[in-house]
C-alpha cells in the first residue's frame, strides 16, 4: 500500500492508506537495453484529494553474466526493510513515515518482449517465477507470467542465455538514438587476469538480516565457489561485517592464496552465521579504502549482502573515491535484496 499522512484542520494527525488495486510491467529488451513501462493504478476511498509524493527506491538493473553467456533482467517488486546506522535500526522507507507489510492484497500482470537479436537467443528462463514464451511473432519473443495471480514476494528475474555462435557486436537503432555495444573476446580477458597482480577481498554481510538460509546460506555456498576458482599466485582475504567487521586475516590486508590459507578460508566459510548485529558497510570499506593494494596490482572487491542499508549515497560515494585503484562487485542475496 501507499501510505499517506495529512494534517487535518484541528491539528490531528490523520494516517490514511490508499490501496495499489493493479500493477502492470510492460517490458521490451533490445539486446543490453531495456524500455520498460510500469503503470500503477490507486483508488482513493477518501472524501478529500490526497497529494503524495512517489519515491522509486531503485532502478532497474541490466545485468551481462560472462558465464553462461546469460544477459539478466531483473524487475525488482519488493522493499526489504533498511539499517540505517544513525539510528542504529531499521528506517521507514524513503524517508517517510510509511509502515512495512508483509503482504499485499494485489498481483502483477508482466510483458516482456526479447528481441530475437538475428536468432542468437539460445533460452529463455527464469529462476524466480514460472513463465510461459510465445515463439510467434517473427521479431520477438513474449515473455509473460504463468500464473494468473502472482504475488509480489520476489523480484522478477529473467535469464536470456545467448548462443555460442553469437556476434561480440551488437547494434540497436531506434528513430532518435543508436546503440553499438562491442563484447571483448572472452579468452582475451581471461590471458590479461592471469597476467595482473591480482588482489581478491570478499566482503560478507554477516548482520541480522542475512539469517534466512536463502541468504547465509548463499553467501557460504558462493564463497565456496569462489576460493576454488581463484587464480594461482593471487592473494586474498574475507571480511565479515555487520555492526563492526572482522577481517579473516587481521595483521595483513591480504595473504598469499595456497593450501594453508585456503584451509583457514574454508573453515571460517563452513561456520559463518548472521550473527554480527547491525549493517554498517562503511566501516569495512573506509578500511579498505585506508589500506590501498600496492602499486601494479588489481584489487577486486567482491560484496555479498541482502543490501538493506539506508546510508547508500554515502555507501556509493566512497566506492567512487576507490575507482581508480579498486573494482566492486555486488551480488544481492535472497529474495528481496535491495539495490545499493
Amino acid at each position: 500500500m501507499l501510505r499517506i499522512q495529512q494534517q487535518a484542520s484541528l491539528s490531528v494527525l490523520l494516517k490514511e492508506s490508499v490501496p495499489l488495486k493493479q500493477i502492470h510491467v510492460d517490458a521490451r529488451l533490445r539486446s543490453f537495453a531495456a524500455d520498460v513501462t510500469l503503470t500503477q493504478v490507486f483508488q482513493n476511498d477518501e472524501s478529500v484529494p490526497i497529494e503524495a509524493v512517489y519515491c522509486y527506491v531503485s532502478e532497474l538493473d541490466l545485468l551481462h553474466c560472462d558465464e553462461k553467456p546469460t544477459i539478466r533482467f531483473v524487475i525488482p517488486t519488493t522493499i526489504a526493510p533498511r539499517y540505517s546506522p544513525a539510528e542504529r535500526g531499521i528506517a521507514s522507507p524513503g524517508g517517510t513515515q510509511a509502515n512495512y507489510v508483509q503482504s499485499a492484497p494485489y498481483t502483477i500482470k508482466f510483458d516482456c518482449q526479447v528481441d530475437k537479436l538475428d536468432q542468437h537467443v539460445a533460452c529463455i528462463s527464469s529462476p524466480s517465477h514460472p513463465i510461459m514464451v510465445d515463439f510467434n511473432d517473427e521479431d520477438f519473443f513474449l515473455v509473460t507470467l504463468s500464473k494468473q495471480d502472482t504475488q509480489l514476494d520476489r523480484d522478477i528475474i529473467i535469464d536470456i542465455e545467448l548462443s555460442k555462435t553469437r556476434t561480440n557486436t551488437i547494434v540497436a537503432i531506434e528513430k532518435s538514438a543508436l546503440m553499438v555495444s562491442f563484447m571483448p573476446n572472452e579468452e582475451d580477458c581471461q590471458r590479461g587476469s592471469n597476467n595482473a597482480m591480482n588482489e581478491f577481498l570478499f566482503v560478507i554481510d554477516c548482520s541480522g538480516s542475512m539469517k534466512d538460509d536463502n541468504k547465509i546460506g548463499l553467501a557460504r555456498k558462493a564463497m565456496l565457489l569462489f576460493l576454488k576458482g581463484l587464480p594461482v599466485k593471487c592473494h586474498f582475504n574475507i571480511i565479515r561485517f555487520g555492526s563492526n567487521f572482522l577481517p579473516l586475516f587481521g595483521d595483513q590486508v591480504t595473504r598469499e592464496y595456497n593450501e594453508m590459507n585456503t584451509s583457514q578460508a574454508e573453515a571460517l566459510i563452513q561456520g559463518m552465521e548472521a550473527d554480527l548485529g547491525g549493517t554498517e558497510l562503511l566501516e569495512p570499506l573506509r578500511w579498505l579504502k585506508k589500506n590501498h593494494p600496492p602499486v601494479g596490482c588489481v584489487r577486486q572487491v567482491f560484496l555479498l549482502t541482502d543490501g538493506e542499508v539506508s546510508n547508500v549515497d554515502q555507501v556509493i560515494n566512497l566506492c567512487h573515491e576507490m575507482a581508480s585503484s579498486t573494482r566492486i562487485f555486488s551480488f544481492g542475496l535472497g529474495h528481496s535484496a535491495s539495490t545499493l
